[in-house]
């Protein structure tokens, strides 16, 4: 937890190949060796792979984040996905623990494939009847909301908790992903386009209403804007004013109070802001240069996304990356 709590801006080094992180690393690598084996390291291993990732530490975050997916399974944690209504209060809590920790796995499995949903995920695509992760306030207070149960599939509603719809956006993201790659242009494909992009935008205006900015409505507009555009060349009059509506609350300074607290170029307003968050800021910026120079129009001010990225890079080096490979940042 250390390790993942380390902050850049605290840091006038700012090398996230640090003697700590080496020294997790070997001894998870000794703990593989010797054959030990635990629930607690799967969870270490995410925290590691949440830490390699969060600060682009590649190849190694892509490489860590197969072997949660590995460990999870030769665990059987991917087995218990449902709850048996006739189990002991003690069976059900180590279950959601085990569940938690596999849909920790598929979040970071999807997202790593962000930049490529090409590349074959790590991690099969949940049923759906899957569980979501329960409420996180019912969890840590020791329980788990058996009448509050919800599925994959089930409708985005405010009563959720805030990992639920980060699982839920990551199912639907990797549905996105199947569905882009799949060289279809059938009555059925279209149909599927449609439903997904419903059930997106369904879960994002829950996230919108609870004036939430968070790794799940990041990752729901990426969905949306990947799903509408996978090229990222259409200039179809529709397209432009989606775009224009979806980019919206991150190209612009945003009306909604604590939406510009992360916006702001002030990262002491929230000082754990997710990683998740510096893809949608970045691909936000590549259609926002690409749609103004193509249309004459005004879609956002890049100014602005690259001012939250170096905001979010004081947290995460990822955001730095990012900002780097941005054209004319």
């Amino acid at each position: 937890m250390k390790l993942v709590s380390w902050m850049p801006r605290e840091d006038s080094i700012k090398e996230p190949k640090s003697p700590p992180y080496l020294a997790i690393k070997r001894t998870l690598v000794e703990a593989d060796i010797a054959g030990i084996w635990s629930l607690q390291l799967l969870q270490a291993t995410i925290l590691v792979s949440l830490y390699e990732m969060g600060h682009a530490v590649y190849p190694a975050a892509y490489i860590s984040i197969g072997t949660c997916a590995r460990y999870a399974l030769a665990l059987g944690v991917n087995e218990c996905l449902t709850v048996p209504m006739n189990s002991p209060d003690v069976m059900v809590l180590e279950q959601e623990e085990k569940r938690r920790a596999w849909w920790a796995t598929i979040i970071l499995d999807r997202f790593v494939n962000s930049g490529y949903p090409k590349r074959p995920p790590a991690t099969q695509d949940p049923q759906a009847d899957v569980l979501l992760p329960t409420d996180d306030a019912v969890f840590d207070q020791g329980t788990v909301g058996l009448d509050r149960l919800y599925t994959v599939s089930s409708p985005a509603e405010p009563g959720m908790g805030s990992f639920a719809k980060l699982a839920q956006a990551t199912y639907l993201l990797g549905r996105v992903f199947r569905h882009i790659c799949e060289l279809r242009v059938d009555i059925m494909h279209q149909e599927e386009g449609m439903q997904l992009s419903s059930q997106l935008q369904r879960l994002l205006d829950v996230s919108a209403n609870e004036n939430e900015i968070s790794a799940a409505t990041s990752i729901c507009s990426s969905a949306l804007m990947t799903l509408s555009d996978p090229n990222c060349a259409s200039l179809h009059p529709m397209h432009l004013e989606f775009a224009k509506r979806l980019l919206k609350p991150v190209a612009e300074e945003a009306p909604v109070q604590n939406v510009k607290d992360f916006l702001a170029a002030n990262v002491d307003y929230q000082a754990h802001p997710s990683p998740l968050l510096a893809h949608w800021i970045y691909q936000a910026a590549i259609v926002v240069l690409r749609l103004n120079a193509q249309t004459g129009d005004d879609f956002g001010k890049v100014e602005h996304l690259i001012r939250r990225l170096d905001a979010l890079g004081q947290r995460w080096l990822v955001a730095t990356a990012y900002l780097h490979i941005l054209p004319g940042a």
